[in-house]
This record gives C-alpha cells, structure tokens and sequence, in this order.
C-alpha cells in the first residue's frame, strides 16, 4: 500500500472538558465538525502532565524514566539542561529514514536547537534556535494581570504566524514527491493567557459571581500529599487572586481555546483545499491539562487530577470522513483507555507505508490496543524531586509515591477527587489490587522505583538542597512562558 501523509496538531495544556463536556462554555466550533468526522478517543491521558518529559514521551514512545527527561527543560536535573539525550532517537528521524519529508513547526521544549541537531527541519521553533516565544510587538488593554489574563487589542499572537507558517509547510510537502510527516505545535493555550481581544469577548456573557469548576482555597484540603502542599513556580500560588480574577482567567484561557480553534479550522481547510484529506491522516491532542481553579490551582503540578491528565484526542484517517478511512468510522467515540505516548506508533501504523515501528509498537497503537486503564508517572519538576505513579481504571484511580501518601480516588461517587480513601478499610482490597498491577507495570517498563529503596524527601532538590530551600526565578521568568 502507498505509504500515507501524517499530520499533528498539537496544542500546550488543553483540558479535555472543552470538547468531550457538553456542560464546558468551550465553544469549538471547529474541533466539534473535525470530530464529526475523525474518531475521538474519550479516555486518552497524557504520560505525565508536564511539558518535556510528555513530549519525549510521545516523540521517543518511551515513558520518562527511560529517557531521562523527567523535568522540565532548564529544570536543573538529569542531562544537561533538561534535554532529550541524543541516544534516543525520535520517530521523526525514523520516518525520514523511512523515505518521508518531515517538518516541524512552533514548541518543541526538549532541547534548544536539538530538531537541527538532529537533522528535522524546524520552523519558528526552539527545536531550531529560535526564541519559543519571539518579541512581539503586542497591546493590550487594561486591566492586565499576566500570566493569568491580558487582552490583546493590537498585534498578531505568535500561534496565528505558527499556523500560517504550517499552512504554508503543508503547501510546500504537497507538492513534493515525497510523502511528509507535518508537525503543528503550539504553545498556547498554555498561559501566559494573553489573547485578541475579539476572543475574549465571546465570554463576556460568564456571569459576574463566576468562579471555576472544583474551586476551593489552595492547600485547604486535608488528607492529601504532601506535594500538593506548596506552590512551586511564581503563578502557582493562587491565594491572591479574587473571584474577579478567576472569572477573567477561565474567560481568557477558553478565549485562547476558541481562537486556537478558529486555527486549526483554517488549517483544515487549507488542507481540503490541497488535495490532501484522501491521503493524510491527520489528528489533533495536546500534551496535558490544565487546573484552572480545580483544587485551588493555576497551571498544573506533582499531581494527577482529571483536568490535567485527561487529555484530547481526535484522529481522522485517510478518507475517514467519507467512511471509507483506514481507521474506524467517522464520528465515533473510542471508549478505550490510551496513552499519549502510544499517538505516534498510531499515526504511523495508519500511514500504511512506512515500515518503522516494531512489533511491540504496532501492538502498541490505539487500533490495537485493547487497555482497560491507563498509567503514567511523574518525577520532577524545577529541579525538585517528586515521585509518583498512577493507574486509573473507569472508577477507581490510584497514585503511589516512595516518599508521599497514597491516593485513592472513587470517580463514580466523587468525581471532583476531593476525598482521599487510600486508608478507607472498604476499598482496602481494590488498593491492593490496583497496588499489585501499578506495580506489575512498573516492572515491565524496568522502572527502578519498583524494587524500592532510600527516596530524597519530597520537593528537596535533585543536587541535594532541602524542599524549603528556593531556587531565584527571575533567571527563568521567559520560560514561565514555555513550560
């Protein structure tokens, strides 16, 4: 069969709610006709609900602790600066040496100028040296309280020239003769949540008294980890912030949602345009979630809630809208459990022409998988240690942590996970069970936290610096912006 084009949209801590939650003031329109004729995974979850340790994850097919990105780029920990280590090739470099043109477009986050290095064309990309976010000369209105919320009234937001730049990549690889893997990857809408003005005014209709979904005061609950106790970047610690400034915060990140999707419209039907939707699989997810007032938080954390696990996960195959696509029938909702590190052996396996997965990959991919759960870990974050695993099932989820309490969620009886049971006596043998199989899994991926051992306390630093020491921010402010 003729090997098959292969495009990714991908988007920077989009919770799941907004497309898949008929009760999310997201309006998407766009993404909501795309997933008319794709197949939308409704329990995908990301590998860890950080930026570069997810996106190794999914460029690598290997969970962090394989790679050793288990923080953030510049978090201070593992290889130098946080990077993806050469030793591990991506599955760029393995379709370009399949025969497939490959460009990538907008955040990489896994090493300054590695996508050059490693011979992948990067547009307008760190991937390629240029700056992630690049000065722009942008107004906004007032008020304005970055990160959580600016209003753009003059200026193109840097994701409109990242999606013009990928509209006219595509344009160029259709007229190759070769065929391409195209990446789109943006960075919005992680905050800073600064967004056009048109955008934001499509919420203005939230109610005045609005506050979040699962708002209560940061670090009032009780019977939770001792990770979650503590903010550990700047914009994290959300105690200041009014009931004025939720509303503004969720209004701007679901304008940033609604303007990124009105993108992503214009790209698919660029797409149309060229010929390209009998030939190319195309899908659309993002890396993790975002907390937006869930439990008290901005951005996300050494913890595995829905609204930053659960992830979006929409994939058209060739022709799929026609109903004649080599996956499954357009529309459908896939009720299966799938991992964000398993999307690019998918893709691959779908494009039908390029022999680069093995056979543990191909069994990997979502139209093999038959996964009634999903797991995923977490490690580090800005130099400090956090050390967790999870599993989560339809009902029951379970985090455990070397150095931390357990968790133990009942989704059916309390899906806002407010109420810790790892220590009720009546899910007793459920933990042991989930227990033994989290464990069984570590075990298979030869994750060393699974034969046990001294852990460093919680938040202290990989160099050995206790939690409550404090590392200064303001050297790493621009990168607020880019994790």
């Amino acid at each position: 069969m003729t090997a098959q084009n292969i495009v990714l949209f991908i988007t920077d801590q989009w919770r799941w709610d907004t497309l898949n939650d008929p009760e999310s003031p997201a309006r998407l329109p766009h993404l909501q006709a795309f997933a008319q004729e794709a197949t939308n995974h409704v329990n995908a979850f990301t590998s860890v609900p950080l930026c570069t340790p997810a996106r190794a994850s999914l460029f690598t097919g290997k969970w962090p602790h394989q790679t050793g990105t288990m923080d953030n780029v510049q978090g201070s920990s593992f290889y130098p600066n946080g990077k993806l280590h050469p030793s591990h090739p991506t599955y760029m470099e393995r379709l370009q040496a399949a025969g497939y043109a490959v460009s990538f477009v907008g955040k990489w986050h896994l090493g300054d100028g590695t996508l050059t290095e490693r011979g992948i064309r990067a547009l307008m990309s760190d991937g390629g040296y240029d700056p992630l976010i690049p000065p722009a000369d942008l107004e906004f209105a007032s008020p304005r309280k970055t990160p959580f919320y600016g209003t753009i009234t003059k200026g193109t937001h840097p994701d409109e020239t990242r999606v013009r730049i990928g509209m006219a990549e595509l344009e160029r690889l259709a007229q190759g003769d070769q065929p391409f893997c195209l990446i789109v990857s943006l960075p919005g809408p992680h905050f800073p949540h600064h967004v056009p003005a048109e955008w934001v005014a499509l919420y203005d209709d939230l109610p005045p008294d609005f506050m979040p979904a699962n708002h209560l005061p940061q670090f009032s609950e009780v019977g939770k980890p001792q990770a979650q106790g503590a903010a550990y970047w700047p914009c994290q610690d959300t105690r200041s912030l009014t009931q004025d400034d939720w509303r503004r915060t969720a209004q701007h990140y679901w304008g940033f949602c609604s303007f990124i999707d009105d993108l992503f419209g214009q790209f698919r039907a660029h797409m149309t345009a060229l010929g390209l939707d009998a030939s190319t699989t195309l899908a659309f997810t993002a890396d993790h979630g975002e907390m937006l007032g869930a439990h008290g938080w901005f951005d996300k954390g050494p913890f595995f809630y829905e609204e930053v696990m659960r992830i979006p996960m929409l994939i058209r195959a060739p022709g799929q809208s026609t109903g004649q696509g080599t996956g499954q029938d357009a529309g459908q909702r896939q009720e299966g459990y799938v991992s964000f590190r398993d999307l690019m052996p998918t893709l691959i396996a779908q494009s039908a022409g390029a022999d680069v997965l093995s056979a543990e990959e191909r069994a990997r991919s979502y139209t093999a998988s038959t996964a009634d759960c999903a797991f995923y870990g977490y490690d580090a974050y800005q130099g400090r240690q956090f050390k967790f695993r999870g599993i989560r099932e339809s009902r029951l989820k379970y985090a455990w942590s070397p150095h931390d309490i357990e968790e133990l969620y009942d989704l059916e009886a309390d899906p806002q996970e407010r109420m810790n049971r790892a220590q009720d006596p009546a899910l007793a043998a459920e933990k042991a069970r989930l227990k033994a199989r989290l464990f069984g899994w570590m075990r298979a991926e030869n994750d060393a936290l699974a034969c046990g051992g001294y852990q460093l306390p919680v938040g202290s630093y990989i160099d050995g610096r206790p939690a409550e020491a404090q590392h200064d921010h303001k050297p790493h402010l621009n990168l607020a912006l880019k994790g």
